[in-house]
Parts: structure tokens; sequence; C-alpha cells
């Protein structure tokens, strides 16, 4: 425990806060930043939570490490990449474009816009952004002759 202590007093008040706020969150992502972090001095405070191995670089985003979580004194959740637990928070047009690709018959992309408002850049944009690399769901897609093409999250009963 003393090491613990150590590496918590060591952490300044900006940088505990952004641990803390990526240890909620599902993915472990460090962002979005506090407000107080202006674009200028973004790249120092990544450098920074690098530096001390308490955050990993995965492609263009940071996520809290077991050294984070350490330094935070918090114990790291296990990951386990063949049970992944995919929490959706009910009500949010993520939830409920997710549901509808969940169907039998999928989703087309208009049926998605008028359920959510979403223009179809957007909606594009959510699957291959946050529906795949995110969340790590499988989607596919076919088209009948004469019909619209119809997207359906594989395994949808996750």
């Amino acid at each position: 425990m003393p090491n613990k202590e150590r590496t918590m007093s060591k952490l300044t008040d900006t940088q505990a806060a952004i641990l803390q706020a990526a240890s909620k969150r599902p993915d472990g992502n460090i962002e979005p930043l506090p407000s107080n972090i202006n674009a200028g001095i973004k790249p120092r405070v990544i450098q920074g939570l690098l530096t001390r191995k308490l955050i990993t670089q995965n492609g263009d985003s940071y996520t809290i490490n077991e050294n984070g979580f350490d330094a935070i004194g918090l114990e790291a959740p296990l990951k386990s990449e063949t049970n992944k637990t995919i929490t959706l928070r009910e009500g949010t047009k993520q939830s409920r474009m997710i549901a509808l690709m969940q169907r039998p018959e999928g989703a087309s992309i208009e049926e998605i816009c008028t359920e959510t408002g979403w223009q179809k850049h957007t909606v594009r944009g959510v699957f291959s952004n946050t529906v795949k690399k995110r969340l790590g769901m499988t989607i596919t897609s076919y088209k009948d002759d004469g019909q619209q093409r119809r997207y359906r999250v594989q395994g949808g009963d996750q």
C-alpha cells in the first residue's frame, strides 16, 4: 500500500481527475478530457500520463491501464476478450439503433434515420466508429432484389 500512496501523491489534480473519469468509462478512454484542459496543453498532459505509464495508446485514443488504476487506488477490471459485456444505456439513440439491428430482419439506414433523427452519413459513422470499433460488434448487411439494404448486428441477442 505505501507504494500506491507514493504514486497517488505524484499525480497532479488534473491527472487524477482524468484517470478517475477514465476508470468509470466502460472502454477506459481518457477522453473527453476535463474542460480546463485546452488544446494547447492537451499534448503535454497526455505525454505526462504516457511517460508515467498510466495510460496506453490505442491508435488515436488513450485508455487507462493497470498502472493508472493502481495510481488512483483502484483495482483494474479483468479483461476478457471472449466474454465481453456490453452495457448500453437504455433510451439513447445508440441503443435504439442497435435494438433495430438486433431484430431478425435487421434495419435499413432509412429506418435508423427515422428512429434516431440522424442523417445517413451519421448512421454510417456510428456503424464504423462506435458499433464496430468501440463496442466490438459485427455488422452484416444484405440486400434482396428490389429492396433496401438491411443491416444486422451479428449474434444480436448479446
